[in-house]
């Protein structure tokens, strides 16, 4: 069992860290040396080799050795003992606010500890009351809290803030039915915007029933909600189903996920409506996604994506942004167009 001191919970000023703190059933030697903070290899070695000794690490035979020498698995397979579920117990009195109710978990410590990394950062965002201050649409909140988009809303976020006594309203969030096509502010000559996610098309449109007339510093008149690759067929129906005052637009913007599927998606809007609108990427948003990513955890692209596109948005994307956006999807990460949550969209705050 290791003391040490640190910012998180604390008995007595100090803390007790075991390896069933990492939260898995199975670790890597990898999680294991940046949890302990072992700087060497030799320390490694010692403390996973302590740990087996013990008992409360088994080697993974089949993941094989790690080629170091002395080696070690590659995966370890932890287990639990009384110890371990008791400080884990005492982490839950010691680290939850006064706000969130401890039963559940101090009964289920097993659960706690499947539950242990996304409780942290609950936590985490539920200190800084500045956050809940304003209201976020549930995807943008969900983000914001875990860096999943859709955590909260696909029904484990939620069980997660119940099982601490929490409700949706706790967290100020607001629900997005599905939309009307487009909204509209009803001017001349409009800037048109198609956005990718129901839940931001949500929160503009909010805006925009407020006065807001510029966002990120453009004005925009109309907001089309895209549904993903749904924009692709029904913007070909866009004079059959807008205003007579939006037949015309001054320019369409497109802003979506800054993934190759959201960029795959502009580029064959261009390509197929280009001679028909003036498209262009709404450069704004995108700079805002790349800097508000700036520091945080990512989550990771889906499987398959077609990874072949990208010259003509990229074109389109000031430096150094372009080069920024480059190393984020080759590392295999993607920004979800809800890091932009309703915060962010109203700062600069401009209204007829």
């Amino acid at each position: 069992m290791l003391y040490y001191r640190d910012k998180g919970v604390k008995k007595w000023g100090w803390e007790m860290k075991t390896v069933a703190g990492i939260g898995k059933k199975i670790v890597t030697v990898t999680e294991i040396q940046e949890y302990f903070t072992l700087e060497k290899y030799s320390q490694l070695v010692e403390r996973v080799t302590k740990l087996v000794g013990e008992g409360t690490l088994r080697g993974v035979k089949a993941s094989g050795s790690n080629g170091m020498v002395p080696a070690l698995y590659n995966k370890y397979r932890v287990h639990v003992t009384v110890d371990d579920l008791s400080s884990l117990a005492e982490e839950i009195n010691y680290s939850f606010p006064l706000q969130f109710k401890r039963d559940y978990y101090l009964c289920n410590l097993e659960k706690y500890r499947e539950d242990k990394e996304r409780i942290e950062k609950l936590v985490a965002y539920f200190r800084t009351y500045k956050f809940l201050a304003e209201p976020m649409a549930i995807n943008e909140r969900s983000f914001a809290i875990w860096g999943e988009e859709k955590f909260l809303k696909e029904g484990r976020g939620q069980a997660i803030l119940k099982n601490v006594g929490l409700s949706l309203e706790d967290v100020h969030v607001y629900l997005t039915p599905e939309p009307f096509v487009y909204f509209s502010c009803h001017r001349e000559n409009a800037q048109v915007l198609i956005i990718e996610n129901k839940d931001t098309w949500y929160t503009m449109r909010k805006l925009m029933l407020t006065g807001q007339v510029l966002f990120l510093g453009q004005p925009i008149d109309a907001i089309i909600y895209g549904s993903g690759k749904t924009i692709e067929k029904s913007l070909a129906d866009y004079e059959h189903t807008v205003e007579e005052h939006l037949l015309k637009p001054a320019a369409l913007y497109y802003w979506g996920d800054l993934d190759y599927e959201g960029i795959a998606i502009y580029e064959r809007l261009k390509k197929r409506y280009g001679e028909k609108f003036t498209i262009e990427i709404f450069a704004n948003a995108y700079q805002a996604m790349v800097d508000l990513a700036y520091g945080r955890e990512l989550p990771t692209s889906k499987d398959k994506q077609n990874k072949n596109s990208g010259d003509i948005f990229l074109q389109e994307v000031a430096s150094p942004y372009g080069e920024k956006i480059i190393s984020i999807l080759q590392r295999g990460a993607y920004i979800p167009q809800e890091i932009v949550s309703y915060h962010t969209l109203s700062e600069a705050e401009t209204h007829v």
